[in-house]
């Protein structure tokens, strides 16, 4: 059995001064996190915690503390306080329904001395599988989350490769773009209230790559593959025509 790990390292140290207690409460319990000066350094060296249980009445006290400060943290913890018996002493926090650099979105947005946070991840196994290695880099503004993985560089090498490379006879006919399904998430939830309750930056990068392989693994384009090809096959004999047609 292979374990597969992800190490994080948030480069930027967080002044402490620029967080909500409770992000920085969720944040140290998602990474690890180390003093550094009047800031902290937030690392994890197997991978962000997405499942994370403490005491109830320190999250209580955290969430007080941070009252009257609009934050992701502080939404989506309300709704697990809302929810949590007066009986228990623990309670557990599935990150899942949303994602850590939300927090640190926030952060950026509240910061007079933050412009961006970046992230760097490496993709690590126990054994040597050839899915269980890479990494990825995450850049966070007060606008955007951007981010690209080491297997989205070799795609966009292929990418360069076969538009410099028509001799091979293939040509990319279609292509989803993460970027651009982000753009129509926007635009559908603006154009549409009822579509979600869930506002357009709930849905995290990951949402949309696991959507986009999803999409790919059961769409059949054959048809508009054929169709396609026909076209261009009309196209062809319209070229040869033209090269061949009597001069003068």
């Amino acid at each position: 059995m292979a374990d597969y790990f992800s190490p994080t390292v948030i480069q930027q140290s967080i002044p402490i001064t620029d967080m909500t207690p409770l992000e920085r409460l969720m944040l140290s319990l998602i990474f690890d996190a180390e003093p550094d000066g009047e800031a902290v350094y937030f690392h994890t060296s197997l991978g962000p915690s997405d499942a994370i249980g403490l005491s109830i009445d320190e999250l209580r006290a955290a969430f007080d503390a941070s009252a009257g400060i609009d934050s992701t943290a502080t939404t989506y913890i309300a709704e697990r306080v809302a929810v949590a018996s007066t009986d228990d002493t623990e309670i557990e926090i599935d990150f899942s329904g949303t994602s850590w650099e939300f927090i640190f979105q926030d952060i950026v947005r509240r910061s007079s001395t933050l412009r961006y946070v970046t992230a760097v991840t490496s993709f690590t196994c126990s054994k040597m599988r050839p899915d269980g290695f890479g990494g990825m880099a995450v850049l966070i503004t007060a606008d955007a989350i951007v981010g690209k993985s080491t297997n989205d560089i070799l795609e966009d090498f292929l990418a360069e490769k076969e538009g410099d490379a028509a001799d091979d006879g293939v040509h990319v006919l279609l292509r989803i773009r993460e970027d651009a399904v982000r753009r129509q998430i926007d635009q559908a939830i603006e154009a549409d209230p009822t579509l979600t309750r869930l506002k357009a930056d709930a849905v995290n990068d990951a949402d949309i790559h696991a959507a986009c392989l999803a999409v790919v693994e059961c769409s059949d384009l054959s048809e508009e593959q054929g169709a396609a090809e026909f076209r261009a096959a009309l196209a062809a004999i319209r070229e040869a025509e033209q090269r061949l047609a009597p001069v003068g």
